[in-house]
């Protein structure tokens, strides 16, 4: 007797019974298993099969047979017994509908290992070579409840659920890394690549600093300036690569996706979606309101959108707390562009997305963490941080931009143009240069405050004449970051009026005196940062 039937591809189940048992003859069961004969289509290209549960004299058990296979049971027939309280595979199979092969060794290969996942892609298990199209991993396995199958497609994790009485497909239509840290300027973080690798970092259970991030980097010794006074100046990979000295100092082989064509997007978000399943943020630039780093912390609807932390979140989590609050308008002025961050539902859509933001943009610069192999020693990454500050002080104009000595004498000469900062004649173009102005005081600030904390940090790996020449760079360092931050604080206080540009408010050096007091600054500035360079040359000289 048929007691249960289900035709399955693994994914949909539709109960058969009534007309297997129909097909018992003289207490035998003889069909070919096949669309025709159920008279139901599974329009799927998993494999499929006949699932039974069956009683014959001796007991009842179970069975199975795939598609285009003949079932044969009789009264004689001993299946696969129930084990109470446990999992058992009875079948594996790689492959589709169109081609499958048998993973049972396989499976028990790494039943051995206590694994709580079972990770399906072409490594773990034999893909047919005659096969592009995408393969499953189809289970039959039995527990206390019964015969089960599970179908699960390739790229994506099989886990084990109820304390190993089950095989779980976790839902991949939206996946979110749940407490990544919040970014905003104005925290000690001034450069958003840093600032974003180190929140991701801290996710992964790194234990570095954002300070130990710029040092190990070398972009706490950068300073980048263009003619046409852009606030891409900031941005760490602009010019130079400060990626690559960071990448061996972590272990990490980073991967970048640059600027992908429209029909790379597909394989991209196949990518990114990987890393988010695995646990690995991904960072990415120009990911909300303009083009700065920040972190994809998970993904919905598939991967078709993506959440993410970004250096511009402050104002939307602002907004919804003055409105939780019971201060609308303190909300409304906090954020005057009226963003969706005010409307009740995109509240709730935060809570139930981790507390995240969709992205509005594809982003166009993308990094993936690699795999994790061993570092090298502190005294090697010290002396490789300094290689950079050699480097990046001297090396010459990238793409546009100045660096290094080049662009303090470009800033400089860019403060004392004063045909350039006529308010009466060009408004946009003066409140502009004012505004990437202050940004690189910012950043300078920032920067040296990064410098002159790593190095002396490290001050313990020299000795002599190294020791005391790091520290010098130490002080040239954190000396630069007080005369910036004296200044930018000092504008603050003598400035004549606040200015307002696309809704941010700043005081800036408004005055050809302001401007000539810093181009002298920074002229002071460059001195220090040409004996640092000199007295890194030496250390390095010295091996």
């Amino acid at each position: 007797m048929i007691l249960e039937a289900v035709y399955t591809d693994g994914q949909t189940q539709i109960p058969v019974t009534q007309f297997v048992n129909s097909m018992v003859r003289d207490s035998r069961l003889n069909i070919r298993v096949s669309t025709q004969l159920i008279g139901v289509a599974l329009k799927s290209d998993r494999l499929k099969l006949l699932t039974v549960k069956y009683q014959t004299p001796g007991g009842i058990y179970y069975s199975f047979a795939l598609q285009n296979e003949n079932f044969v049971l009789d009264k004689e027939s001993i299946g696969f017994s129930e084990d109470t309280g446990r999992l058992r595979v009875i079948g594996a199979y790689y492959g589709n509908e169109k081609s499958c092969t048998c993973v049972m060794g396989k499976l028990e290969h790494y039943q051995y290992f206590k694994w709580d996942r079972i990770m399906v892609n072409h490594e773990t298990f034999p893909s047919d070579t005659a096969s592009d199209d995408t393969e499953y991993l189809t289970l039959i396995y039995l527990n206390p409840e019964g015969i089960q199958v599970v179908s699960c497609p390739e790229n994506e994790t099989l886990y084990y659920g109820e304390n190993r009485t089950r095989f779980v497909l976790r839902d991949h239509s939206g996946w979110i890394l749940k407490d990544i840290m919040r970014l905003a300027w104005e925290k000690g973080m001034e450069c958003p690549w840093a600032g974003s690798l180190y929140a991701a970092l801290r996710y992964l259970g790194e234990p570095y600093t954002y300070q130990q991030i710029m040092g190990m980097s070398g972009a706490c010794y950068r300073i980048c300036f263009t003619d046409v006074w852009d606030f891409s100046c900031t941005d760490a990979l602009v010019a130079f690569d400060y990626l690559e000295p960071l990448s061996k100092a972590l272990g990490y082989a980073f991967r970048m996706a640059d600027r992908l064509e429209k029909q790379e997007r597909k394989a991209e978000r196949r990518s990114i979606v990987e890393d988010i399943q695995n646990g690995r943020p991904v960072l990415a630039i120009n990911l909300r309101v303009a083009p700065e780093w920040g972190i994809i912390t998970g993904y919905t609807d598939g991967g078709s959108r993506f959440l993410c932390r970004t250096y511009f979140d402050k104002e939307v989590f602002d907004a919804l707390e003055a409105g939780k609050a019971g201060n609308p308008e303190e909300g409304k002025a906090q954020n005057p562009e009226g963003r969706k961050a005010q409307n009740p539902q995109e509240s709730r859509a935060l809570g139930e997305n981790g507390g995240y933001l969709f992205s509005d943009f594809w982003p166009f610069l993308i990094l993936h963490f690699g795999k994790k192999k061993e570092t090298p020693p502190p005294l090697a990454i010290l002396k490789a941080s300094l290689e950079v500050l050699v480097r990046s002080f001297h090396v010459g104009k990238s793409r546009g931009y100045y660096q290094g000595r080049e662009a303090y004498e470009a800033w400089m000469r860019g403060l004392l143009e004063e045909a350039d900062f006529d308010l009466e004649n060009d408004r946009e173009k003066v409140l502009r240069r004012l505004s990437v102005n202050d940004n690189m005081l910012c950043h300078l600030i920032d920067s040296r405050q990064a410098a002159a904390c790593w190095l002396k940090e490290n001050i313990a790996l020299l000795d002599g004449k190294e020791k005391e020449a790091l520290g010098r760079i130490a002080a040239n360092c954190q000396k630069i970051a007080d005369m910036a931050l004296t200044f930018r604080e000092k504008v603050g206080r003598l400035s004549a009026c606040e200015i307002q540009y696309n809704t941010i408010c700043f005081f800036g050096a408004d005055t050809p005196a302001l401007r000539r007091e810093q181009a002298k600054l920074l002229g002071a500035a460059l001195k220090l940062e040409e004996e640092s360079s000199n007295l890194a040359g030496g250390i390095l000289e010295m091996e």
